[in-house]
């Protein structure tokens, strides 16, 4: 299943998302590879890969053809592959703006990765540029992680139907997976009632599971760590592990026959 983790706005916690999650899957058995696709490489950064031993990179995939399987390598976490990213892709957009299947490269590349995990999650930059819209396209489902802030609900209501629209587009359905609220921190009222309008809005759309603020999840990426080899016992650490959990439960029941995604 390929998971597209997709946020117009930066700073939501998307990177930390997707590596922790990532990690946390991998840690209950699951064959998980994560897909860096931002040319900053914080994914990759994140999962130990030094800066200088990044290529082959995803920019290497996508950019000349390269079979994803050379690309690919172990992380320091049991069952955890990661496709790096690198300073490559910056240009991206303006290197294929010719190319009239664009959008289904990157659909076309992973699939030979498909047969040998349970989880592919696709780490976006953030924005609605190319990359992330192939990654919708090459999605089975997508995240969006959210900050409880009012302008963060105009994000949300504009990339749901941009993943509407490529749906029409190419025929292929991306179903939300659901919407997970980050850098929680109930002691502010603002929060507290940004979170009240959220869940009010998209209702069953929201993960139950929340990301609270934890500074163990912000120092963890300098060290080149998930937050399972940082500090397993935090609560940045808990939190993931549950959030893990929820993600099977709502990929259970889209992958039931009949079944649909909540509508938002």
């Amino acid at each position: 299943m390929i998971t597209a983790l997709v946020s117009k706005k930066g700073g939501v916690g998307k990177t930390t998302t997707c590596v922790n999650l990532a990690a946390a899957l991998a840690s209950i058995g699951k064959k998980v590879l994560v897909v860096d696709l931002d040319s900053q490489a914080s994914a990759s950064l994140s999962l130990g890969i030094p800066r200088e031993r990044l290529a082959p990179s995803s920019a290497d995939v996508l950019l000349h053809s390269m079979p994803v399987g050379e690309a690919i390598r172990p992380t320091r976490t049991g069952g955890l592959d990661i496709l790096p990213a690198s300073s490559d892709l910056t240009n991206f957009d303006s290197i294929m703006a010719t190319r009239p299947d664009k959008e289904l490269l990157l659909r076309r590349q992973l699939r030979p990765a498909e047969t040998f995990y349970d989880f592919i999650l696709v780490d976006c930059p953030s924005s609605l540029s190319l990359l992330p819209l192939s990654a919708l396209v090459a999605a089975d489902n997508f995240i969006l992680p959210v900050v409880p802030q009012y302008l963060a609900l105009e994000g949300v209501q504009n990339l749901l139907p941009t993943a509407q629209r490529l749906h029409l587009r190419f025929g292929k359905r991306t179903d939300l997976l659901g919407i997970v609220l980050t850098i929680v921190d109930y002691r502010t009222k603002t929060n507290r009632d940004n979170i009240n309008l959220i869940r009010g809005q998209f209702g069953s759309a929201v993960f139950a599971i929340e990301i609270r603020t934890n500074i163990r999840l912000a120092e963890a990426p300098a060290e080149g760590m998930t937050i399972f080899e940082f500090d397993p016992g935090s609560a940045g650490a808990k939190a993931y592990r549950l959030l893990a959990a929820e993600t099977l439960i709502r990929a259970s029941h889209l992958r039931r026959p009949g079944t649909r995604a909540q509508a938002v």
